[in-house]
């Protein structure tokens, strides 16, 4: 397990950091005082983020050897790994680049894993809004049926990994919103309508690092938005 270094909380690793939330992660964690390692394919989508605790490594996340290598020492994996587009056909990113998180993970002995999938990953049209079988699931289906394989993965094979899974609804790039974040433990939605249905980036981002912190929904998957003005 890692050490702190320095006056830092400790350093954890970031995976999809180039993306719009992984890139809240990265800053958030840092205004938190942690040390970050952030593995990407494209380090220029970080170059105007400089920082004395930020460690940019370019890698492979499907190479589990070479995560290793950057995860020893480390204290956690947070993960805001995503697909950008549409896709007609079938997509195996979330459950095989968890695969190989996990394998790395293992391998340097880090125990505590936060990752963001979505509303929905679990195919219950009988259950679900109208909406959803109109409109979310033609458009990101493929996107969902991945990340639900890497959700199985997570909590069929990986009990003895400290992960959390959030699912968060319609992502938005908006400024924070100073609300509490509401959460429906081991929900794949919020059935009763009381909220949103759509979250700005930087509150999941938010959310991650508090339950970091205060390790809470420990081999839970949660679903999380704000409340419905």
């Amino acid at each position: 397990m890692a050490t702190s270094l320095d006056n830092t909380k400790g350093n954890i690793v970031i995976v999809g950091a180039t993306g719009n939330t992984g890139l809240q992660l990265v800053a958030q964690a840092l205004e938190r005082n942690y040390k970050v390692t952030a593995l990407v394919r494209n380090p220029e989508k970080l170059a105007a983020l400089e920082h004395k605790h930020l460690e940019v490594i370019t890698c492979d996340l499907m190479n589990p050897l070479e995560l290793t290598a950057h995860m020893e020492g480390r204290i956690a994996v947070l993960s805001a790994l995503g697909q950008p587009g549409l896709q007609i056909s079938a997509i195996t990113l979330y459950e095989d680049s968890m695969k190989s998180i996990v394998t790395a993970m293992r391998n340097a002995k880090v125990k505590r894993l936060i990752c963001v999938t979505s509303f929905y990953t679990k195919y219950q049209p009988d259950i679900y809004p109208f909406k959803f079988k109109l409109i979310i699931r033609p458009m990101i289906g493929r996107h969902l049926d991945s990340m639900f394989i890497m959700e199985e993965y997570l909590e069929k094979e990986c009990q003895d990994l400290d992960y959390t899974i959030v699912r968060p609804p319609r992502l938005l790039d908006d400024r924070m919103i100073e609300k509490e974040v509401k959460v429906n433990e081991n929900g794949y939605f919020f059935p009763d309508q009381s909220t949103a249905n759509q979250i700005p980036r930087a509150n999941v981002a938010r959310f991650m690092l508090d339950i970091l912190k205060e390790e809470k929904y420990i081999r839970q998957a949660v679903a999380i938005d704000m409340t419905a003005m």
